[in-house]
């Protein structure tokens, strides 16, 4: 839906590609800078800092093009956990692990003040989080209008550490050495909340398909 996405196989073994799109595949207009990929290239990077092999291996990154390079994952070793959940398989291990992946990103982060200033991306993700999930649902719910402008509010006042801004099953795999979390495009230094409330919101739609 935000980028293009491609193997690339070479002499020394596949990779993935990455090129950030600068209107997301959706009905409404949708636009974002691909910068959003640089920063996605920063926080991978960060993540395996905090907890190794928490998030693909980053061999290059083109700033101008939008393009990310990666270490490729094979589907047979590394299973899409939104499919694992859609298939009625709920292990609480797996949950554990990718609440133990956050505590670390986070922690990681938040003893790194100096990180804020590389990861100023305020506008990037008001435009593709705070606006369209909570702002656009405000305008179609004006009784909820009130308590969402307030969150919004809240959410841009408590910056504290390096959010990945996307955290949902369809994002994590579950590899030989735990949860590896994808797709770091909404990284912005911001309120780690985020990242918790997301994550929950989305396994409580899944409680849908497997009540």
């Amino acid at each position: 839906m935000s980028s293009d996405i491609w193997r690339i196989d070479t002499e020394q073994g596949p990779v993935c590609a990455k090129r950030a799109l600068p209107r997301l595949r959706v009905a409404a207009p949708w636009f974002a800078p691909i910068e959003r990929n640089d920063f996605e290239a920063r926080w991978l990077q960060l993540a395996n800092q905090a907890l190794p092999a928490c998030a693909p291996e980053v061999l290059g990154q083109h700033p101008a093009l939008g393009v990310l390079v990666m270490r490729y994952l094979p589907p047979s070793d590394y299973h899409l956990w939104k499919q694992v959940l859609r298939d009625g398989q709920a292990d609480l291990a797996t949950a554990q692990g990718v609440a133990n992946l956050l505590s670390r990103v986070h922690s990681h982060t938040a003893a790194r003040p100096e990180l804020a200033a590389q990861f100023a991306t305020d506008a990037i993700f008001f435009d593709i989080r705070l606006e369209p999930y909570l702002l656009a649902t405000a305008l179609r719910h004006p009784d909820l209008a009130p308590a969402l402008q307030a969150l919004v509010a809240q959410t841009q006042c408590h910056a504290k550490a390096l959010v990945h801004g996307d955290v949902s099953p369809k994002n994590i795999l579950l590899g030989p050495q735990g949860p590896v979390l994808l797709d770091a495009e909404c990284a912005w230094w911001g309120d780690p909340a985020f990242d918790l409330a997301f994550c929950l919101n989305h396994l409580l739609l899944k409680c849908l398909w497997n009540p």
